[in-house]
Formats: C-alpha cells, sequence, structure tokens
C-alpha cells in the first residue's frame, strides 16, 4: 500500500505531544520482534513505557516433526505480559498464555534439531507496542504453519487506569471520533476490495451465487473497529490493520487515516426529472415531477412532488457521474458513477423504487474498468477507456442486478413480540414469505437484493400488494440470530421498531 502520510489534524496535534511508536513503517513492523522495536533508534522516548510490557512465555528452538510435517521448523515464541496488577491487566495476561502459549509448551521437551540448508520455515508468537501517553495498543501475531500468513490480533489498554480499553475509546483520547474513523475504514476496505476484484479476481459464478455480495458483506462486518489493530508508525501517522475477502482467503490491509481533499469536487448530472449531486462522501439522487416520471404512475409510482434520497452502499471515490436510460423502452433511469480506479457503480432508480423506496448503490460493474470519462450517448451512457475504447454501460447494469440472496441470510427465522408470534423464510432465489402476529396476517412475494451497508445485506421485499419494504439483514453465526435493520418502509413484525433480532429455526 502507498501511504499518503497524512492524518487528522486532531490527530496529529495529538501525537507530537504524546511519546509516538517506533520509526517504522507498518510493514517493517509487523516482522519486528518486541525485543527488536525497543533496540531500534530513535525509541529511546518508548523505552519507559515498553518496560511495562514484557515476555511472560518464551520459547526459540528448531524442531521436526511439527503438526505432522518432516521438514525443520523454527519456533519463536514471545507471549507478551503487561507488567500491572490490576484485574483487567490480570485477566488479559490469563488470556493471552490460553491464546497464545498453550500450543507450544509440548515442543518444550522436543530434542533440538538440526539445522538444514538454506532457509528454514519460522512459526510462533510476537507481538509490538504503540504507545499514546499512558495508553498501549498491543498487537500479536501468530503463525502455526511456516508458509501460511501471519495472523493479527490487537488489545488496547490504559496504565494510568488499569483498564482494558476499547478500540473506539483510545481513539477518543487522541481527539478522534470513532464513528467518522470507522466510516472512512469501511470504505477504504471496500476500495481495496472492489479493486482486486476489477483487476482479475471476479468471475461470473461469484455474482450468479450470491458469493460476491457476501465477500463485499464479509469485508465490511471484519472492518468494524473492534476487529482491527491499531498502530502508530510515526508522531504524526494512525494506520489501522484489517483486512478485505477473496477468492484466496483473507488479505491483510494497512488503512492510514488521512485529511480528505481541501477542495472537494461536487459532481452533478441532470435527466429528465432525475439529479444527482456527490459531494465527497455525501451523495443524494432527487426526483421531480416530469413528463417521463409520469410515466411511472402506470405501475403505481407517483413523483407528486420534488424528493431527495441519500445513496447508500456507495464507498468508493467518485470522479464522474452520469444518468442514462436502460434500454428496455419504458423510462428507466441509471445513475452511473465512476470511482478513482476507473470502475462503474450504479443506482438502478426505478428498481430501486419498485422495491421500497431507497437507493442503493449496486455491487460495482469490474470488468466495466479502466475507465477515464461517463459519457452519454442519447439516452444510455458509455464508459470512455483509458486505451480510448467505449463500452455500452446499459445492458450491463441491466444483468447486473441478477444474483442469489447470499447464503449467510437465508433460511427460516423466528420473532416473538407482544403482539404475537412472527416468523420470516426467504430462499437464496429471491422468494420470501412471512407471516406476522400469530399468523394473523401471512404475506407471500419476491426479496430482491440491493447492495450492502454496514448493517448488513441490503434487501427490498415486496410481498402480496399491502407490504413493501427495504432493510439490511445482518445473521450471528455463533449466536444463530438474524438482526433486521430497517431501512424505509414500515417494520411488518414490530410497528416502530428500527431494528430487532430473528432467531433461526430447524422446524
Amino acid at each position: 500500500m502507498k501511504y499518503q502520510h497524512l492524518v487528522s489534524l486532531a490527530l496529529a496535534a495529538a501525537l507530537l505531544t504524546g511519546c509516538g511508536g517506533t520509526q517504522s513503517s507498518p510493514s517493517a513492523a509487523a516482522d519486528q520482534s518486541s525485543d527488536s522495536s525497543r533496540s531500534t533508534p530513535g525509541a529511546v522516548t518508548q523505552a519507559a513505557q515498553t518496560d511495562r510490557i514484557t515476555d511472560q512465555y518464551t520459547l526459540e528452538k528448531n524442531v521436526s516433526g511439527v503438526w505432522g510435517e518432516d521438514a525443520v521448523q523454527y519456533i519463536s515464541v514471545h507471549v507478551p505480559q503487561l507488567e500491572c496488577d490490576s484485574p483487567d491487566a490480570v485477566s488479559l495476561n490469563k488470556d493471552l498464555a490460553a491464546i497464545y502459549a498453550a500450543d507450544f509448551r509440548e515442543y518444550e521437551t522436543y530434542e533440538e534439531a538440526e539445522l538444514p540448508d538454506g532457509e528454514v520455515p519460522q512459526i510462533g508468537v510476537n507481538w509490538d507496542d504503540w504507545w499514546y501517553g499512558d495508553c498501549v495498543s498491543l498487537v500479536v501475531r501468530s503463525r502455526y504453519g511456516g508458509t501460511a500468513p501471519w495472523r493479527y490480533s490487537g488489545w488496547c489498554f490504559d496504565f494510568a487506569t488499569g483498564q482494558q480499553i476499547t478500540t473506539a475509546e483510545m481513539l477518543q483520547r487522541m481527539g478522534l471520533d470513532p464513528d467518522t474513523v470507522q466510516e472512512q475504514v469501511q470504505r477504504l476496505a471496500m476500495q481495496a476490495f472492489d479493486r482486486e476484484m476489477a483487476q482479475g479476481a471476479y468471475y461470473e459464478g461469484l455474482r450468479l451465487g450470491g458469493e460476491l455480495s457476501q465477500m463485499r458483506m464479509d469485508t465490511l462486518e471484519y472492518n468494524e473497529l473492534e476487529n482491527l489493530c491499531l498502530l502508530l508508525p510515526e508522531q504524526d501517522q494512525l494506520v489501522l490493520r484489517g483486512k478485505y475477502s477473496c477468492e484466496e482467503g483473507w488479505q491483510q490491509l494497512d488503512m492510514e487515516l488521512s485529511l480528505p481533499p481541501a477542495d472537494t469536487p461536487v459532481l452533478t448530472d441532470t435527466y429528465d426529472g432525475v439529479q444527482v449531486q456527490l459531494e465527497g462522501t455525501q451523495a443524494t439522487i432527487t426526483l421531480r415531477p416530469a413528463p417521463k416520471t409520469d410515466q411511472w404512475g402506470d405501475i403505481g409510482i407517483r413523483v407528486e412532488q420534488e424528493h431527495s434520497y441519500p445513496i447508500l452502499g456507495a464507498y468508493n471515490e467518485y470522479v464522474d457521474v452520469c444518468i442514462g436510460e436502460q434500454e428496455d423502452g419504458f423510462f428507466r433511469p441509471v445513475v452511473y458513477l465512476l470511482t478513482k480506479d476507473g470502475v462503474v457503480e450504479y443506482v438502478d432508480v426505478l428498481r430501486c423504487l419498485m422495491f421500497g423506496n431507497a437507493m442503493i448503490c449496486q455491487d460495482p460493474i469490474y470488468f466495466a474498468n479502466n475507465g477515464v470519462a461517463l459519457e452519454r450517448s442519447g439516452s444510455e451512457v458509455n464508459l470512455r477507456r483509458a486505451d480510448g475504447s467505449v463500452l455500452e454501460l446499459a445492458p450491463l447494469s441491466a444483468e447486473w442486478s441478477a444474483q442469489e440472496i447470499p447464503y449467510s441470510v437465508t433460511g427460516s427465522y423466528n420473532y416473538t413480540a407482544e403482539t404475537g408470534w412472527n416468523w420470516l423464510d426467504l430462499t437464496r432465489d429471491g422468494s420470501v414469505q412471512l407471516g406476522v402476529q400469530d399468523n394473523s396476517h401471512i404475506y407471500r412475494g419476491d426479496a430482491a437484493y440491493l447492495g450492502v451497508v454496514p448493517e448488513g445485506v441490503v434487501m427490498g421485499i415486496a410481498a402480496d400488494e399491502e407490504l413493501e419494504f427495504v432493510a439490511a439483514f445482518k445473521n450471528d453465526l455463533y449466536n444463530e440470530n438474524l438482526t433486521m435493520t430497517m431501512i424505509a418502509g414500515q417494520n411488518p413484525f414490530a410497528e416502530g421498531e428500527t431494528q430487532l433480532q430473528m432467531t433461526r429455526s430447524y422446524g
């Protein structure tokens, strides 16, 4: 990753008055042990702080036969310990020992193996400490196979109070707003995911089978603040270490917080009663009464006055926007967004209206890439590419929405409220059934996948003639709960509730 060495002004001012971190890049820090980081030139100011953390368990050994492998492997284990006797510190030290030391104790009795010629694969555990005053971000890395990538986990601790703190609390001590940081991190993670897909990782089966949207949702979910490691490689630099999902597995991602551009460009376009405006992270679509929007009255959609909708699920930085139509003869406007990486995203305005009155940015069209500009040709929009070629976008956006519901949210679920028992059945092909208030009403219809937001997979549900709503669904695989967060429309299971949890049913 190319680091811009930018950070919010509040953080820069705060960090310059604190102890700072070891003078190394995030990638270099990942390969340092705690001992080597303390001996790094320029780390003298850290000495008093880093002495508060020592090794509680160490093992350095060359062994053979590790997990059934005959080859010699080098085991290097350094499990950290907080030098503090508060209840939180004692508990965290026990957790670290249980997580990282237990798997290696059996190798204490192994005979030392002879080193072969060449490089010996390394497994084990090590740690780095990143300080802000009396607060530390402790990052532990582990590897249990010689060729496997390192895995990272982090904990934050305040020695002044003797309390373990959350990542959000650590950020607050730095003068940062955790909600703002969370939004920026998830945007950076999704941009990394989309960039990889556009560069060749995408293939058709991912989209049609629902795996693509699942991977996008997993990326958003993993990069919630409490799953991330906090690094302070320079006095004016904050990096959050996360990862993103791909076909080969999870890929490490270091995300540096940076300043927004001083002059945020405003992108706008207007087409027959539809207007879009993008300014920084804020994006809206405005509908107005017009001859073409009046056509929608034939399908029960009426635009009687001007109304603006925020665009949800848009995570990239955009350089161009253009509105055009689908090619089916009926007024079906589509808003196309061109990202700084040259990939096209879109909002199918009529489809969003048909499934519940919320504008959701659909998954990027990954092979509509290498773009430099969007151009309207007649009523449709083309992508002008860097090599001078032109790509028609209407056929792509027309087919791109077709995919099955992500597997993690399908199934049968129950919810019991004061008004009675409720249930929901959702299948991969989008068929939906639900019953409310002890089956006083049973609805059957369709669920349309619209995109992903931090709250979950967004679906527009239209059942029979009287029920229509948009909600985000996220499944907690450990507790077998499905969290439903309302986005638009009326909650059919609990009137007035914006969020509820349903329990998986196996009956």
